[in-house]
């Protein structure tokens, strides 16, 4: 089956075009942190539907794209640029964007759904404790 045939979803979509923007599949999914090297090819074929939210969050952080228009379609790829005293432009994008995207995210009210937030929690906690290291010897 031709791949421009198949039915992809959206957010797969989004994921698709913003990988497009690097020199290779394989240079987006290093920069976002992802091993599986296969998942752009995956979503191009459908054979993933749905990325899982750390995968989404991965995305968010490693290109600095804008978590709402991952998950909506909605605003800029990139979203706007503003400053904020103490870290660079793409940090506090990285930040908001990440944010933005856990905030949004619909996790689904089976056991799955919970272990998913709360091991997200643990890692948001995580991050937040990393920043709050980083921002304080700014100061």
């Amino acid at each position: 089956m031709h791949s421009s045939t198949i039915k992809k979803n959206s957010i797969a979509e989004r994921i698709i075009l913003i990988s497009s923007k690097y020199g290779s599949a394989k240079e987006f999914l290093d920069k976002c942190g992802i091993n599986n090297y296969s998942l752009i090819t995956d979503l191009k074929y459908g054979r993933i539907k749905k990325p899982g939210s750390e995968v989404l969050a991965q995305i968010v952080l490693g290109s600095g794209c804008d978590g709402t228009w991952l998950l909506t379609g909605k605003g800029e790829m990139f979203g706007s640029v503003s400053e904020n005293a103490g870290f660079t432009i793409s940090e506090k994008e990285k930040m908001k964007n990440a944010l933005t995207l856990l905030l949004n995210f619909d996790f689904s009210e089976g056991q799955k759904g919970i272990s998913e937030a709360r091991e997200l929690e643990i890692k948001v906690a995580e991050a937040l404790v990393m920043l709050l290291k980083k921002h304080s010897k700014l100061h």
